[in-house]
């Protein structure tokens, strides 16, 4: 495969000009579009007061921002950006017809070997957008804000080549980030279908008026909030015990249209497998005690909380 080295970056809004700074900070040269001009000045504005903050944290050298600054030139012709682009990043609004002309034109202007990549969040691109590179398409799900955020979530059509697939990865972990390939598309991919039920969640306790939203906020930030990174979703349910993981989904008050059980716990827990207690559920602790691991997690949570109480996350 063709070393990716030039950048294009079509939309300079919340997610472009941050990609943008991306692709420069990994030293790129990059090109960033958007049609308007005020929009263009806003994302270098920005860019320049990103890297301003990273170099006040002592992340970037103090001369760095300059030269992060240096590599990346705006645009307001599609054409131009792509034409010597290895590798595109779609960054634009959530519109069939507008992301198909954006597609065809960048189809026409790049080489034949760039790699077109989308930032949907939920639209399935390969069943609308005609090109001449369908082995060269793929979707980039980025996170906001993605200067700071790691995960980078890649979705493959069917037509995706493997090598494509493997060529974008190795490019961003190269930039620091994430990669997660997912097999197939799923509108919202892994972490929007999870942020999208907590916040149908969220919105129902306020509109009921059962809480507030700074009870929301401190709840969420005082519980499982503080697990999350240590844990995550997954794991956390190994140190409950997958058997009374069994007991709480057959207890549907707070949810009388979720399913009672789960296909998945079932059959871990009828191979024995009932999480940190014995030693293997969804995870397999590879042989350690319970309290060896307990031990594990408590001083990392311990660690965690501390420093958001410095930050006065947590008072």
């Amino acid at each position: 495969m063709k070393e990716i080295r030039n950048v294009a970056i079509v939309g300079a809004g919340t997610m472009g000009h941050s990609l943008a700074q991306v692709f420069a900070q990994g030293g790129h040269p990059v090109r960033l579009y958007s049609r308007r001009e005020e929009t263009r000045s806003n994302a270098m504005r920005l860019i320049a007061s990103n890297l301003a903050t990273a170099a006040e944290l002592g992340i970037l050298e103090k001369d760095a921002p300059e030269a992060v600054l240096g590599r990346i030139r705006t645009t307001d012709r599609v054409e131009e950006a792509g034409e010597d682009a290895d590798f595109v990043i779609e960054a634009i609004v959530e519109d069939v017809e507008v992301k198909k002309n954006v597609f065809k034109a960048l189809d026409d202007a790049c080489p034949p070997e760039t790699i077109l990549a989308s930032n949907t969040s939920y639209l399935d691109i390969f069943g609308f957008l005609k090109t001449s590179r369908p082995d060269r398409i793929l979707i980039t799900h980025w996170f906001a804000p993605p200067h700071i955020v790691p995960l980078v979530e890649i979705v493959p059509g069917p037509e995706t080549a493997p090598e494509i697939v493997e060529t974008v990865k190795t490019l961003l972990l190269g930039l620091g980030k994430k990669p997660m390939v997912l097999k197939t598309f799923l509108s919202g991919f892994i972490a929007n279908r999870l942020q999208t039920v907590l916040r149908n969640e969220v919105l129902f306790l306020l509109d009921s008026g059962y809480a507030t939203a700074e009870q929301i906020d401190e709840a969420t930030k005082a519980s499982f909030g503080l697990r999350l990174p240590i844990l995550g979703l997954v794991k956390r349910m190994d140190y409950t015990g997958l058997d009374l993981q069994q007991k709480f989904l057959a207890n549907r008050s707070t949810d009388p249209s979720a399913k009672a059980s789960s296909e998945t716990i079932d059959k871990l827990v009828s191979e024995g497998k009932l999480g940190v207690k014995n030693g293997a559920g969804f995870y397999d602790y590879g042989g350690r005690s319970p309290e060896e691991i307990m031990k594990e997690r408590d001083v990392k949570l311990i660690k965690l909380r501390e420093f958001l109480r410095e930050l006065g996350e947590l008072d």
